[in-house]
């Protein structure tokens, strides 16, 4: 049981989080959520040791912690050399065959360079090093990112077998629902726990926002009738009396109003996003006839026949390495064609979401390149930003300075701007909170024009509400 007391982080005396009290313990699937830059990966390194609080305890009670970070990096090393030195003993190898075979890592190498392997196999390298530890509490920072839909689900289920506690970070709706009974939110500072998955939660918030927003308004009317009682004592005429009445009437007001002092439940979140366009139904927007892409001798696919007409939402999804990527970058012309003909519709605007925002000048400030992008009056740039949730020091930074998820509000934000008829997104939620993923799949919803959505967050894509879908995987294309 690793136990939490009081525990305050703050970094140059900004206050991240403040009082937060836990116990992790008994097997428990535990999912952490909260909007970006809350406090959510301070907390696991803490958990983990990698960083010291500022005040408060974490106990340990001979818990072995195992962390595996949102964002890792490998050594160029093939994968046997990169185990072995994370033994005591050479003969110790077969522990890291019996765990990656538990793992079901097909074609486990040992003389594989690690650079050349998937985000899905890196994935299980990271977990077989972290179970080497034999770590009775385990922390994953975002699992599914850089996993296919299939590894999504056998994920699904390795964690909910696993007898261990597990503590995880995820704006995956769909994959919390799968694997967790317990949500803790980090919000405003502060940690609320919730017993259930993530739509319960979901619930179960929205009643405690109902309670809040009913105290906030009995604190208003008590504030109210104080403030006018101390008016009316103020009338008293006979000054011994009015005086003793005054007193009273301040300690009264100091007890019950400003030493219990509510304030508004205010959800920091974008506002909502309006793709104002309207694509007639028949309108070509993308047609692709026998086509085929090769890099030298090795073939991605072939004859891939599909066309998309205007109002059409289509999601496209396959295993890693189909050639998802491969075949956006095609039809927005950053890769050629090898064979067959890939043909967009006469006067359509398009708007591209990249996994990585390379369509993004990274060196431009904000202020600068949205101007550049939109077309948009300087003078209402900051006003429209700001309902991204961009203060005024954020429009004068370079983009490459910005988060992940800041740059996926700021891609959302000049979609927003600009009505395109056609929009091509690639992960589009990777690093979204999911408070912004539910404003951006409503937005969704209601597009008239026509979209491309490559994802492996099957919440999202259910409610955007797709007509058509298209499996990329063995080099071919099945349209359901």
């Amino acid at each position: 049981m690793i136990i939490a007391k009081n525990l305050t982080k703050a970094y140059a005396g900004d206050v991240i989080l403040q009082d937060i009290e836990f116990r992790f313990g008994n097997n428990r699937k535990i999912g952490l959520v909260g909007r970006n830059g809350c406090g959510k990966s301070t907390l696991f390194r803490l958990i983990a040791g990698q960083e010291a609080t500022t005040s408060g305890s974490i106990e340990y009670h001979g818990d072995i912690v195992g962390y595996i970070p949102q964002e890792f990096h490998f050594p160029n090393e093939m994968l046997g050399e990169y185990f072995e030195k994370r033994l005591e003993h050479p003969w110790e190898f077969y522990k890291i065959e019996t765990l990656a075979t538990q793992l079901e890592f097909t074609n486990f190498d040992p003389y594989q360079e690690i650079p050349t392997m998937s985000e899905g196999q890196k994935m299980k390298v990271k977990m077989i090093e972290m179970l080497l530890k034999d770590p009775t509490l385990i922390l994953i920072d975002e699992p599914t990112n850089h996993l296919d839909i299939n590894r999504i689900m056998w994920l699904e289920n390795y964690i909910k077998n696993l007898n261990k506690t597990v503590v995880m970070i995820s704006h995956d709706r769909q994959f919390l629902n799968n694997t967790v009974d317990e949500i803790i939110e980090i919000e405003n500072k502060k940690m609320y726990r919730f017993v259930g998955d993530y739509d319960n939660y979901k619930s179960e918030k929205l009643k405690l926002i109902n309670k809040w927003d009913e105290e906030y308004v009995r604190f208003l009317r008590k504030k109210a009738q104080l403030e006018k009682l101390l008016i009316n004592v103020s009338k008293i005429s006979d000054g011994k009396k009015r005086g003793r009445a005054m007193n009273a009437a301040r300690k009264r007001i100091d007890r019950e109003i400003v030493q219990n002092e509510k304030e508004k439940y205010e959800s920091k979140v974008i506002k909502d996003v309006n793709f104002d366009t309207d694509v007639r139904s028949t309108k070509l927007i993308l047609r692709l006839d026998n086509v085929a892409k090769s890099y030298e001798d090795k073939e991605v696919f072939a004859d891939l026949d599909f066309e998309l007409r205007g109002k059409e939402k289509v999601w496209l999804f396959g295993p890693n390495g189909a050639g998802k990527t491969t075949l956006v970058k095609m039809i927005m012309g950053e890769e050629s064609v090898t064979d067959g003909e890939l043909t967009l519709g006469e006067n359509i605007t398009v708007g591209y979401f990249a996994q990585k925002q390379t369509a993004l000048n990274f060196d431009q400030n904000l202020y600068d390149q949205f101007i550049y992008e939109t077309g948009c009056h300087y003078g209402t740039v900051y006003k429209f930003l700001e309902d991204f949730l961009f203060t005024s020091d954020d429009l004068k930074k370079p983009v490459k300075f910005l988060s992940p998820g800041q740059r996926a509000r700021y891609a959302f934000a000049i979609f927003a701007y600009k009505d395109y008829d056609f929009l091509i997104l690639d992960e589009p939620t990777n690093h979204l909170d999911i408070e912004t993923k539910e404003v951006i799949e409503k937005s969704l919803s209601k597009f008239k024009g026509t979209l491309l959505l490559v994802s492996h967050d099957r919440y999202f894509v259910e409610s955007v509400g797709i007509d058509k879908v298209l499996n990329l995987r063995d080099g071919s294309l099945e349209l359901f």
